[in-house]
């Protein structure tokens, strides 16, 4: 389980169990750290969505 963010034409990639990023290009390290910090703030609904999509 994974999720995508993207910020001013940066992206990355974070593992959701445990969370962790997987790689980033043309973020800077804040936007990571932030990244990082929203995704632990709406796990839950991460997983939730991700079922939806994928299944369980």
């Amino acid at each position: 389980m994974h999720v995508h963010v993207r910020k001013a034409g940066g992206f990355a990639k974070f593992w959701i169990e445990p969370v962790e990023l997987d790689f980033s290009q043309g973020m800077k390290v804040g936007d990571i750290k932030r990244a990082e910090e929203l995704v632990y703030e709406h796990i839950e609904l991460i997983k939730e969505k991700w079922n939806e999509v994928h299944g369980s």
